[in-house]
């Protein structure tokens, strides 16, 4: 038997169900429960004839004990129900995952999304279309973000629905906490990009890159970063080079390797974290004033290295800064990426590179100069 659709509306502390799509099914057992009609064809069988209530006490049980699934929407607007309804019975549209969680989870958790997914900054920013707003695509994109604050990142839409359960009613302290987060990372993005417009001219409107930065911004403000009061100008370049050369065809290799990120399987639990780690280098050199080191300086070195390769924009021979003389390779055993100590920030857009021969002397001006291997013998 097909789900019955009711809206649920609260008028002065009583419920009132109104059914949207599954009225005559309610009508013929209602009516089949009072004796209003008698089992005929085309039933046939050994009750042909009898009302409900002659039927025998063991058939009347196995008849009420009959679970009717019903979704139940809660003061819903009337052209929502008026669509729910076009579509069940008009247009043959199955209710999408997003609008089968409203009827089956509201509470706390289903309105806090539906109201940050009102914010000015997703409609100016172009991050939800026309289409996927009126399908609740963006209540169930910003209830992904809220799940993201809760418990980091998450394997696809899989767990969503235990986030709207859990949260059906949901502590109000906890609940502002998390809303203002949220909200905070909004205030973030804005200063990074000047204005939703600026920002919806770039990759980062498209979902998966969203979500990445969104994760990355969060991470550097819970470790105690933060960006009010800070030169923003060099990470802005910084993001400018990601969204600028990042493909899945770019020369630069770990920024093709982003692309396809975003692309294939850029849902998943995996491909969401190592996003957030990788922009989480460039956005800890603002944040955290932090300067990357490990892995992070080496992944850096190489996007710089490919970036200054003879036809990539911008190609450029970077002087070593000790020497003066053009650094003509980026090989690891030829030079090391640094700051200058004067560095309040640390991006891309103030490194340098420096001939691993003129380490000693740049340790006075430069950080991390390499201490140069000695052999056993020495």
């Amino acid at each position: 038997m097909p789900k019955v659709f009711l809206q649920a509306i609260i008028r002065n502390n009583d419920t009132y169900r109104v059914i949207i799509d599954g009225q005559q099914r309610i009508k013929a057992i209602l009516s089949f429960l009072n004796g209003s009609f008698r089992l005929t064809k085309p039933y046939s069988g050994e009750y042909e004839n009898r009302s409900f209530l002659e039927l025998p006490s063991a058939v009347k049980e196995e008849f009420l004990s009959y679970k009717i699934d019903v979704n139940e929407i809660r003061n819903a607007p009337d052209d929502v129900v008026r669509d729910i309804y076009l579509r069940v019975n008009k247009y043959t549209v199955a209710l999408n995952k997003q609008e089968l969680r409203r009827a089956d989870f509201p509470g706390d958790f289903l309105n806090l999304a539906e109201e940050l997914a009102k914010e000015e900054f997703f409609e100016d920013s172009r991050v939800f279309t026309i289409a996927n707003s009126k399908r609740m695509g963006d209540v169930e994109f910003v209830s992904e973000l809220l799940a993201l604050l809760l418990k980091g990142p998450q394997e696809k839409k899989e767990t969503l629905d235990d986030f709207y359960l859990q949260h059906m009613e949901w502590d109000t302290n906890e609940k502002k906490q998390i809303s203002d987060r949220f909200k905070a990372v909004l205030d973030d993005l804005l200063r990074l990009f000047d204005s939703p417009q600026a920002f919806s001219r770039t990759r980062f409107r498209q979902k998966a890159d969203f979500y990445s930065l969104f994760a990355a911004i969060d991470d550097c403000r819970t470790s105690g970063g933060i960006l009010k009061d800070k030169p923003i100008d060099l990470l802005r370049e910084d993001l400018h080079v990601i969204d600028f050369n990042t493909s899945p065809e770019s020369n630069i290799n770990v920024l093709s390797r982003y692309a396809v990120q975003c692309v294939s399987q850029g849902n998943t639990l995996n491909s969401r974290r190592w996003r957030r780690d990788f922009l989480k280098i460039f956005l800890e050199g603002t944040f955290l004033k932090r300067r990357p080191s490990g892995d992070q300086l080496e992944l850096l070195a190489e996007l710089l290295a490919d970036l200054y390769t003879p036809g990539i924009c911008p190609t450029y021979e970077q002087p070593c800064p000790v020497c003066q003389q053009d650094i003509k390779g980026y090989a690891k055993e030829e030079t090391f990426l640094t700051w200058p100590r004067s560095a309040i920030v640390f991006q891309l857009s103030n490194a340098v590179f420096i001939h691993t021969a003129c380490a000693e002397q740049a340790k006075e001006q430069f950080f991390h100069a390499p201490e140069r291997e000695t052999s056993p013998e020495e």
